[in-house]
């Protein structure tokens, strides 16, 4: 993902100051966000390329601000990117693999009881139906804002991604627990069918069967 190409994306919509660009692009660039550590270089280094210019706007009542404008160059590095055919192919031929971390531990789920693995899976479920919940709301404010209908469809595209993740790991959950109830079973029915279990049993019943009958 270009992040320099989406923080021109921002400033095609307008002028914006370096909150307002975190606060628009941070949920979609990594778990922790955008920090201004990574924002604020970036936007010198920009800017030092002249694809953006900076205003310092004055005020009396509190600090300066900066407000950042996308130049005519940055204009056209941002639909040079947007219409060449850059960033369209994933880097790797698994990308699933690298996006979703959690399959790399599920290729060693042999060396977890099957407790660990059904607790595993029940935390990933859990986890994909809140970022479902968040990515609604998170919807239902791009709307009221008035936001177009792809900036939409790109967050129904991340809610069908975390809802085949709830489908896919339900599936191996429910395998799972299939698998330790049969286990469940077959230790209850080894322990029946162990060599001198039956023995005991019918010694137990005839020591109970020869007992004098209680005088009334």
């Amino acid at each position: 993902m270009s992040t320099r190409h989406a923080i021109l994306g921002v400033l095609m919509q307008g002028p914006a100051h370096g909150y307002r660009i975190k606060k628009i692009f941070s949920p979609f660039v990594s778990k922790d966000g955008l920090n201004d550590g990574q924002l604020y270089p970036l936007l010198t280094h920009l800017e030092g390329q002249k694809l953006v210019r900076k205003e310092t706007v004055r005020q009396e009542k509190s600090p300066n601000k900066n407000l950042y404008h996308i130049t005519d160059r940055g204009r056209e590095e941002f639909l040079r990117w947007l219409t060449g055919d850059e960033d369209e192919t994933d880097p790797v031929k698994y990308d699933f693999f690298m996006q979703y971390s959690f399959l790399m531990k599920c290729t060693f789920f042999e060396h977890l009881s099957p407790h660990e693995r059904i607790a595993k899976l029940r935390r990933q479920i859990e986890t994909a139906n809140g970022k479902i919940r968040e990515y609604g709301r998170m919807r239902e404010e791009m709307k009221e804002r008035g936001l177009n209908s792809h900036k939409l469809r790109i967050v129904d595209f991340g809610v069908a991604v975390q809802r085949l993740k709830v489908q896919w790991a339900s599936e191996l959950l429910e395998a799972e627990t299939r698998a330790l109830a049969r286990k469940r079973v077959s230790r209850g029915r080894s322990k029946t069918n162990r060599p001198g279990a039956a023995t005991a049993k019918y010694r137990s019943l005839g020591r109970g069967s020869n007992r004098p009958a209680k005088k009334g």
